[in-house]
């Protein structure tokens, strides 16, 4: 964990069909202006006369911090088309996020921590996919999810991690980061795992020998299906997988950065309803 210092330029960004009122927008720029930082806007939103750029352009405008107004998706999203990752101060104007940091009427707290110096990046480890030889994203923060095309064939998965293979039917697989385990593979009776740790959680679907979850060293896996399958790649972007087609899942070289203001390791357990005390 990296404590960040000397924060003036903020961005503001989020998904307009979460925020219902342009009244949280103003409220939340207009703090940033009265404690004296520089602000611009990332479209859609919008404040006034402040610069309005695309999410490509805000590494150029020597962004500190990105403050993104939304839910989980709309962080996953966010972080997914930075060009340089920038560190992202979540809020939740949704339901319960488990990325953001703060409500709303949390953010003179968050201007009162950047003010004494009091707030802490956390670094998280994401995959990178790469499908026929080609790769297809770098920025995956939560999990890659197979799952078998018919529903009337039980297909074979086969997972590959040198030294060792597992072959095994089911109906599919999701391989997991840490911040992911609290995401789908949670649903599906997973493990929750220490946010800033690097490993691949595995946690088979369906198998047929009730094969459990599985935590491994995050090295380079590549798994295939012995039947049509689709990979799903943080709830967001879809791919037809043929029979037998290999995917390689690998532990990217970047980081996303989630700025932490009122929790720290182990939040996202918080986040669920769970105490942790300590």
């Amino acid at each position: 964990m990296i404590s960040l210092v000397s924060i003036k330029n903020v961005a503001i960004t989020g998904n307009l069909e979460k925020i219902n009122e342009q009244k949280i927008v103003d409220y939340i720029a207009t703090s940033f202006l009265k404690n004296k930082f520089n602000i611009v806007t990332v479209k859609p939103i919008k404040f006034k006369d402040a610069p309005s750029l695309d999410i490509q352009e805000i590494n150029q405008a020597n962004t500190d911090i990105l403050c993104v107004l939304g839910g989980d998706g709309t962080i996953i999203w966010t972080i997914r088309n930075l060009l340089k990752q920038t560190p992202i101060l979540g809020v939740n104007v949704g339901s319960k996020g488990v990325l953001a940091d703060i409500f709303p009427d949390e953010i003179d707290l968050a201007i009162e921590a950047i003010k004494k110096n009091m707030l802490v990046l956390q670094e998280r480890m994401m995959l990178k996919v790469t499908l026929r030889k080609e790769l297809v994203e770098s920025k995956i923060l939560n999990e890659a999810f197979f799952y078998r095309s018919s529903l009337t064939k039980l297909p074979t998965y086969l997972i590959v991690q040198e030294p060792f293979f597992i072959k095994k039917r089911m109906d599919g697989l999701i391989v997991s980061t840490p911040t992911g385990s609290t995401g789908h593979s949670f649903s599906l009776n997973g493990p929750i795992v220490d946010e800033t740790l690097h490993i691949f959680l595995l946690n088979p679907i369906g198998s047929v020998q009730r094969l459990p979850p599985i935590i491994v060293p995050p090295s380079p896996m590549k798994i295939s299906c012995s039947d049509e399958a689709i990979l799903v790649l943080d709830g967001q972007i879809k791919y037809d997988l043929k029979k037998d087609e290999e995917v390689l899942i690998e532990e990217s070289e970047e980081r996303a950065k989630l700025v932490k203001v009122l929790s720290g390791r182990l939040s996202q357990i918080e986040k669920l309803g769970f105490d942790i005390i300590g």
